[in-house]
């Protein structure tokens, strides 16, 4: 009985067990719109594999399977999507570029909304990681978030959003084990979310307006100079020692090509003086021109100095400036002081104090009001003339600014020793009003004692906002007609130029000429602002160019010289494979009749004329004839296209025979050449009655320039079908059987061929052999290599795109780039196509093989202009090869802000006719509780049968 209790005990317990999933693991659906903040697991190296990380995003219960991932590589202005799945592992080729990842909400389960984290840059190991993400802490605290314009790229199934994104997520260079250590941090970093609250995609842009503050792109820094000439050296040239005037002050420009602000520390370089850059920080992208100059009294020497810009961010940027100072030709310097010092006064003169300026007046060219910016400086020197060192004030001035260059300092004052001097620049002030009178103002540089003073006119005149200007666009500016060889009788296809006056007055346009390509008349020659304001005219390279490049720029000017643009061309000639060939007239050969034997009179002699039909120089020799008289060659070194000429006469005594001699002209090229001469002498008592018997076959003259692929056929090959003989009683005709089958040509080659064909000559009825004369012939053919197919470039094209279509910043735009003769899947070797290589809107992206789309989103509103580059290849019978030729087609889109709709979650109660179970968001497996139920049952009913057996 004890032993029956036990186990009913057991088997409860297995029956409660079996509930426990509908009472402890049930849990509620997740339901509603993304929120909170997104992070990314794992360390950002090459090899670590990312995954997506909810412990902050609401609602609460996300998992994989409500979300859809999208995994990009941010490069600059480009965000490339490298992947889809709920785990990326970052390879070798992410390394230097952030991560972003972005989830979106599958509406089917209940989610709604979006959210993305940016990670920092991909390192090469872990340990490097960790390290760059504490340095990026330590950056946060004290940068500013800002939003950059980015393209994200989609390739093939990826996509490309122009947007204003937050980067970096502090806790995104982390491993799982360091997240919650940095868990505080993390909450002020800079996470990008969206969700409900009236967002959606929020950026750095949109957090500043909800008052949150915006993400912080991991910041740049780094400059660049150039000198006017862009050589990156100043040269001030050569002055003689004691020189007293200074070369003329020359410029440099400094970019600041970072994304944080430049801070310039004070400068002075050794034997130059150069200027301060000691106003306000230089942002991202501005640039800040400075002058240099050499200082005066240096000795004789040869002065190249390394002038260094130094940033307080580290930041170098440097130059050279180069002097030669020669020594003087003599000791006295004409009796005068050393020149650019003033005397020393004797113990018994009083101390004299003087100031001098260098100009005394500086005259600003004209402003125009509203100006936001000055781009004029100028400078002035002050000079200690007196005997005494003194200390200078600062001038004021209520139209100009003055600062000084550089300052000798004592105790904040700037001292000037006898002889020293003190540079200034000035520029007028933002903000002058517009007036009939320029504004004019007398400088004063005093002494802080005021023993001294030198004063220095300054004016400028501010017109009003009206303001002229001529200004013209080139579209293209660049054409590229690619190549041909020589000899070509078609010229590429003429290419349209537009120009358009994008100036405020109108302007008469000169009619562009060139020398080596034919260039259309201008549509118009006027061209007003605003409306009417375009002209058209097309260029072309001339034909019968010889081989050689040609390139050269087009000039497009106005008749008042206000406009001086030009337009970029290049067309490439090569040089053909030499073909040669010659061609012999009469092609019917020469017959001289027949004349009785002891004849006194020869018949007259005719003229042979050779012509090279070929392209390549051939030299000939001089034919000759054995029973034949053959005059000189005219001329024995024969270009392409020129002839030559010779005469042939029989020759005296001949005997009773018939004369049939095929003179050969021996040539450089062994080039096949010969002209047939026929000639006859009977005797006297000949009579009608005699036999007809063959005397000679004459042969078929060359066959040339047959077009590659003709058909192996007698009738494509032009063979034809009777030859003509001589017989005892004069010519005749006869047919000829051509072996054309037998002969080498290969229609399917692409090559040039020269063969030769054989044919058995039928003599008519009533001719006879015999003298046993063969009656096979042949007859030289040549057939000319293919050229290939030779696309054109204007069959680029870009479909998928529509210039008139409408597009807002939610369309996913998808274009495929499709390049002339790309569907060539059975190329013969010269055939020619255009792959497409690159496309940019923001910045160039590449294509390394088929297909040749993308799909792109842009946010931010505005007109666009996709590019695509296409480059020519050239098939050479085994592979396709680039070519120097590119070519770029372009199309202009126009993208409208799309409505911001705000998801507000609401509970809806949807009534279901399916019969399905009910979802409960708990996916632990039940089967397990199942068996142990049904074991449970078991157990129960083993018992009761055993009990009631036992009854």
């Amino acid at each position: 009985m004890r032993k029956n209790r036990v186990l009913a005990v057991i088997m409860a317990v297995l029956m409660m067990v079996t509930l426990l999933p509908s009472m402890v693991f049930a849990a509620a659906v997740p339901q509603g719109a993304l929120d909170g903040k997104l992070k990314v697991k794992g360390t950002i190296a090459v090899g670590v594999t990312l995954s997506a990380d909810y412990s902050k995003v609401k609602p609460e219960g996300i998992t994989d399977d409500y979300v859809s991932f999208s995994w990009s590589l941010k490069d600059g202005d480009v965000l490339t999507e490298v992947g889809t799945d709920k785990t990326y592992k970052v390879e070798e080729k992410d390394l230097g570029f952030p991560i972003v990842l972005k989830i979106t909400g599958k509406e089917e389960m209940g989610i709604s909304g979006e959210l993305t984290v940016t990670t920092q840059e991909v390192s090469a190991t872990e340990e490097d990681a960790k390290a760059l993400a504490q340095q990026k802490k330590t950056e946060t605290s004290t940068s500013e978030s800002g939003s950059d314009e980015t393209l994200e790229q989609d390739s093939q199934d990826s996509t490309i959003t122009i947007t204003g994104l937050g980067e970096t997520d502090t806790d995104s260079g982390n491993t799982e084990e360091t997240e919650d250590s940095t868990e505080d941090q993390a909450e002020d970093s800079s996470d990008t979310t969206a969700g409900s609250d009236e967002k959606t995609v929020e950026t750095g842009e949109t957090k500043a307006q909800n008052g949150d503050s915006a993400s912080t792109e991991e910041l740049t820094y780094s400059a660049v100079v150039s000198t006017e000439d862009g050589s990156g050296v100043l040269n001030f040239g050569t002055v003689t020692e004691g020189y007293t005037e200074i070369p003329e002050v020359q410029y440099v420009t400094i970019t600041n090509t970072g994304t944080a602000d430049l801070n310039f520390k004070e400068i002075s370089p050794e034997n130059f003086m150069a200027e301060d850059i000691n106003g306000q920080p230089l942002k991202s992208g501005e640039q800040i021109t400075v002058w240099v100059k050499p200082r005066e009294g240096l000795n004789a020497g040869e002065y190249k100095d390394l002038i260094t810009y130094q940033t307080e961010e580290g930041v170098d940027v440097f130059f050279e400036a180069d002097l030669t100072v020669e020594a003087q030709t003599d000791d006295g310097n004409n009796g005068n002081a050393d020149a650019g010092k003033a005397s020393e006064p004797s113990d018994s003169e009083e101390g004299q104090y003087e100031l001098t300026a260098d100009p005394a007046e500086i005259p600003f060219d004209d402003l125009t009001e509203g100006y936001t910016e000055v781009d004029q400086t100028r400078t002035v020197t002050i000079r200690n003339t007196g005997t005494e060192t003194v200390t200078l004030k600062q001038p004021q001035s209520d139209n100009f600014d003055i600062e000084p260059v550089s300052e000798g300092e004592n105790n904040g004052e700037i001292m000037l020793a006898q002889g020293d001097e003190q540079m200034f620049t000035v520029q007028p002030k933002l903000g002058l009003e517009a007036k009939d009178d320029p504004y004019e103002e007398d400088l004063v540089f005093a002494t802080s004692d005021n023993k001294a003073s030198a004063a220095v006119k300054a004016s400028v005149l501010v017109n009003g906002d009206s303001f002229t200007e001529n200004s013209v666009d080139i579209t293209p500016k660049d054409l590229n007609f690619g190549e041909l060889e020589q000899g070509y009788s078609n010229a590429p296809e003429a290419q349209t130029v537009t120009v358009t006056n994008t100036g405020t007055e109108a302007i008469r346009l000169v009619q562009p000429t060139a020398k080596n390509f034919e260039v259309g008349a201008l549509s118009a020659e006027v061209l007003n602002p605003g409306e009417d304001n375009q002209a058209t005219f097309t260029i072309q390279p001339k034909t019968g160019l010889s081989a050689g490049e040609y390139s050269g720029k087009i000039r497009i000017a106005d008749k008042d010289g206000n406009i001086d643009e030009n337009v970029s061309v290049s067309f490439t000639v090569t040089k053909p494979e030499p073909v040669y060939d010659l061609s012999v007239k009469p092609e019917e050969g020469l017959n001289f009749g027949t004349v009785n034997e002891g004849y006194k009179d020869l018949p007259e002699a005719q003229t042979v004329t050779v012509t090279n039909t070929g392209n390549t120089k051939i030299t000939l020799q001089q034919p000759t004839g054995k029973n034949y008289t053959v005059g000189a060659l005219s001329q024995t070194e024969l270009e392409a296209g020129k002839s030559a000429t010779f005469t042939v006469q029989p020759k005296k005594g001949l005997s009773k025979e018939e004369y049939l001699e095929d003179i050969v002209i021996s040539n450089s090229a062994d080039v096949s050449a010969y002209i047939t001469a026929y000639f006859s002498v009977r005797k006297n008592t000949d009579n009608s009655e005699k036999e007809n018997d063959l005397t000679g076959i004459r042969k078929p003259s060359s066959i040339t320039d047959l077009p590659n692929g003709t058909e192996k056929t007698q009738k494509a090959l032009k063979l034809p079908e009777t030859v003509t003989i001589t017989t005892t009683k004069g010519e005749q005709k006869a047919s000829v059987k051509w072996d054309v089958k037998g002969c080498s040509y290969d229609p399917s080659s692409v090559d040039r061929q020269t063969f030769n064909v054989k044919g058995t000559v039928t003599l008519p009825d009533g001719v006879k052999n015999p003298d046993k004369i063969s009656t096979v012939i042949a007859v030289s053919i040549t057939v000319n290599a293919y050229k290939g197919s030779g696309v054109k470039e204007s069959d680029n094209k870009i479909t998928g795109i529509d210039p008139n279509g409408k597009y807002d910043t939610n369309t996913k735009i998808t274009f495929t780039a499709v390049g002339a003769g790309m569907d060539n899947s059975n190329p013969v070797k010269g055939d020619t196509r255009f792959q497409p290589r690159s496309w940019q809107i923001t910045e160039k992206r590449d294509w390394d093989s088929e297909p040749y789309t993308a799909t792109f989103r842009v946010s931010k509103p505005g007109e666009y202009t996709l590019k695509v580059n296409f480059v020519q290849q050239r098939y050479d019978g085994s592979r396709w090869t680039d070519t120097d030729v590119q070519s770029e087609s372009k199309v202009t889109f126009t993208v409208s802000q799309a409505e911001i709709l705000t998801a507000t979650p609401s509970p809806a109660v949807t009534q279901s006719s399916q019969k399905s179970a009910v979802q409960t968001g708990d996916s632990t497996p039940i089967m397990t509780f199942v068996i142990i139920l049904i074991a449970a049952v078991v157990c129960i009913g083993g018992i009761l049968i055993y009990r009631r057996k036992k009854k």
